[in-house]
């Protein structure tokens, strides 16, 4: 059955429709010039606590915002 919304709400857009925002935190080790992944976030401060964490302790660490880059790994 299909059903059609004739309710007439409004829909707010989302920037990049079928991609679920999140937030990559990736580090680099040692000498190492590739980055890998560590963890993977919904909300941007958690992944900000966590590169802060990580930069802390020595660890080369970055934020990949996936909603603008969504093919980055």
């Amino acid at each position: 059955m299909i059903r059609f919304d004739t309710s007439q709400t409004e829909v707010a857009l989302v920037s990049n429709p079928g991609l679920v925002r999140n937030f990559r935190v990736q580090v680099r080790e040692g000498g190492s010039r590739d980055w890998r992944m560590h963890s993977t976030f919904r909300h941007r401060t958690q992944a900000e606590s966590c590169v802060v964490a990580l930069q802390t302790k020595g660890v080369s660490a970055r934020l990949v915002d996936c909603d603008r880059c969504p093919t980055a790994i």
